[in-house]
């Protein structure tokens, strides 16, 4: 649930998700001092991770309170870097013991070759309202826990209405590759999410092929930043979106209930200015 919350002095746009037991700041204006002390006073109970997207000249203001950083995204805010500072209420959520095999993951991805992507365009479509149940029945046999409702029809609906873009491979009339877009149009970036492959149809490039004619789509829409978050247990996934070209911008320690349970989370980004 998103919240625009306000004094004479800030505002900060805060995203409340105690599925996932955090909090996020998306946005903020105004005073630093005041828009920490309305974050702080929006903390539920519940938090155990707020997370909170700085710009690059806020950085220390929110550090010398004790806030560290685990991510960066580089253009976020029409051109300007996001830094993404976090605050653990639970020492618990602030270790994974994954973390160091997790970041070999990403250290033998990045020693890889950059290949060519070969895009098969004529097999990917735009998914309409009329694919609605089939989206959701797929994300739902695949993903058995996730951050959002995605096997629920009126939550793909809904997105679909705010602008969320959904493109899919087809064999044989069936959906067997989804991949969606976030479109913020007032910052031009976009989120490069909801990645989801039937597993018969894994191992054939197929999700390579969706976030190229995504990343195709959204630079004729004038989006100058891409960006996604990804398991940072799976290698396809960070090695897709490596081989895309995507730049490593750091791990989310313990960000959101995934897969199978509470995971991290790396963070890929790309400058796709034309």
């Amino acid at each position: 649930m998103s919240l625009e919350i306000k004094n004479d002095l800030a505002s900060i746009s805060l995203y409340s998700d105690p599925f996932n037991k955090r909090i996020r700041i998306d946005d903020y204006s105004g005073s630093l001092q005041e828009v920490l002390v309305l974050t702080l006073k929006n903390v539920p109970e519940w938090t155990e991770k707020l997370i909170l997207k700085a710009r690059e000249n806020d950085v220390s203001f929110f550090q010398a309170v004790g806030f560290t950083k685990e991510a960066f995204i580089h253009g976020y805010f029409n051109g300007m870097d996001v830094h993404f500072l976090v605050k653990y209420f639970s020492k618990a959520r602030a270790y994974s013991p994954k973390q160091a095999d997790e970041q070999r993951i990403v250290e033998k991805i990045m020693n890889e070759e950059r290949l060519a992507t070969e895009t098969d365009k004529q097999t990917i479509s735009i998914a309409t309202t009329e694919d609605i149940p089939e989206l959701s029945m797929l994300y739902s046999s695949i993903f058995k826990i996730y951050p959002t409702p995605l096997g629920d029809q009126a939550h793909v609906r809904k997105t679909m209405a705010e602008g969320t873009l959904y493109v899919v491979i087809r064999e044989q009339h069936k959906i067997i590759s989804v991949a969606s877009a976030e479109i913020n149009r007032q910052y031009l970036n976009a989120e490069l999410t909801d990645c989801a492959t039937t597993p018969e149809a894994e191992g054939k490039g197929h999700m390579k092929k969706l976030l190229s004619k995504l990343e195709e789509i959204l630079r004729m829409d004038n989006i100058q930043c891409l960006y996604s978050i990804a398991r940072a247990e799976s290698y396809s996934m960070n090695k897709a979106f490596y081989q895309l070209g995507f730049t490593y911008g750091g791990m989310m320690i313990n960000n959101c209930f995934i897969y199978s349970g509470l995971e991290d989370m790396n963070v890929w980004y790309k400058s796709v200015r034309v």
